[in-house]
């Protein structure tokens, strides 16, 4: 579910309790709400990935017998 108020996006998810109270005692004990703390994370998810290698971006999207490591190096090789 998504909702839209005032220019930003309201987003619904559902996670365990247990995680939900972990989740928020690091943010209070970090000064930030819930919502920053999600928006923090979401922004720190994104910047990992784009950093990420052509290899490792397509490994949750094909199935290979070869490791990470092997993947770039038949990459490299292959340029």
């Amino acid at each position: 579910m998504v909702l839209e108020i005032m220019g930003s996006v309201g987003v619904y998810l559902r996670v365990s309790r247990e995680l939900l109270e972990k989740f928020s005692r690091v943010a209070e004990s970090l000064g930030l709400s819930r919502s920053e703390a999600i928006r923090l994370a979401m922004r720190e998810f994104i910047a990992s990935r784009e950093g990420m290698s052509v290899t490792a971006k397509m490994r949750g999207l094909v199935k290979s017998r070869f490791s990470l490591r092997e993947l770039e190096e038949i990459y490299l090789v292959s340029k």
